[in-house]
């Protein structure tokens, strides 16, 4: 049986955060990489993105309550 569908604009607005917040973390992943393949230092690009990712959780979290 399928759960219900919540069509609240709190769920929608919040998804959707979420959802670029994990996208500019994978852009940061991306340039990191690129950094690493250049010689430079990825060590900030790789912070801000599990900071990125970490925050799209706890707005998941938040999200289901």
């Amino acid at each position: 049986m399928a759960e219900p569908v919540d069509v609240s604009k709190k769920h929608f607005y919040i998804s959707i955060v979420k959802s670029v917040i994990r996208l500019l973390a994978c852009y940061a992943l991306f340039s990191a990489g690129m950094a690493s393949i250049d010689g430079g230092d990825p060590g900030q690009l790789l912070v801000a993105s599990a900071v990125g990712l970490g925050f799209a959780e706890l707005l998941g979290i938040l999200e289901e309550l």
